[in-house]
């Protein structure tokens, strides 16, 4: 009972983390169309919701192997690969935390980034998406436990790494690039398409014609009116008075 409710546990932990991951990894995408894309940090909720997911993954784990210690292959090459990377998963959650985000929370523009901000951002948050990823993989390929030696557990994660290296690093160039109508007409329409996954399927056109929508229902301001016309202080003879004056002319004299 005690290994089924740690299994659990070390699930519940690894699906908070990952949601939170791809969660943020859709907010990055949902920037893409916009005409200067600021890549913002994750809030401090997410930050919070991840850090707390990796200490629950590390208890539970810890609990697992005790649970399995009398075991005699208990720790198979699998495992043993498994906690390499969860100690470079740790060391580079540090990184991001305290280099990554920090730069990120300047509010540059993309196309603004110098190599340093390419190197700090592109490179750690690429080995956190996939190591999230492969760990939590390693924790179901139970058929690796006896077949897969350290070292092909080891050469899959660096060649799945580079896979998201390249994958992250062309999106932020197509971000970064400036998109006119005709030489970057199918950039755009990729970092449309790109900012159309992060909304959940919602059309980049859509949102643009809402916003346009929104600004045409404002309330326009009223023009400025002038100082009232001059009215005239003459006053005009009455219309009653008129026939009486030529009655009177015309009577005879008596």
């Amino acid at each position: 009972m005690l290994y089924l409710m740690l299994v659990f546990g070390h699930l519940l932990a690894t699906s908070m983390a990952l949601g939170a991951i791809v969660a943020t990894d859709l907010r990055m995408l949902s920037k893409l169309a916009q005409d200067r894309v600021r890549i913002p940090p994750p809030n401090e909720f997410v930050a919070r919701l991840v850090t707390i997911a990796l200490v629950l993954l590390y208890l539970t784990g810890a609990g697992i192997l005790w649970t399995k210690s009398g075991d005699r292959d208990w720790l198979n090459p699998k495992l043993q690969g498994k906690l390499l990377l969860v100690l470079l998963l740790t060391f580079n959650a540090v990184v991001l935390h305290r280099w990554t985000f920090p730069r990120l929370a300047r509010g540059r523009s993309v196309g603004r980034w110098h190599v340093a901000d390419w190197v700090v951002v592109v490179m750690p948050v690429a080995l956190s998406n996939c190591l999230w990823m492969f760990c939590a993989f390693l924790g179901i390929a139970r058929p690796w436990n006896e077949s897969m030696p350290v070292r092909d557990v080891l050469v899959i994660a660096a060649t799945l790494y580079a896979i998201a290296l390249v994958g992250v690093g062309c999106v932020l160039a197509a971000a970064a690039r400036p998109s006119p109508n005709g030489e970057g007409a199918v950039v755009k329409r990729l970092t449309r398409l790109l900012a159309s996954v992060g909304r959940l399927g919602q059309n980049a056109g859509t949102v643009v014609a809402t916003k346009r929508q929104r600004a045409r229902s404002k309330p326009r301001p009223m023009p400025e009116i002038g100082p009232p016309p001059k009215v005239s202080r003459r006053r005009p003879i009455a219309a009653a008075s008129r026939p009486a004056l030529e009655t009177s002319a015309a009577m005879p004299l008596a």
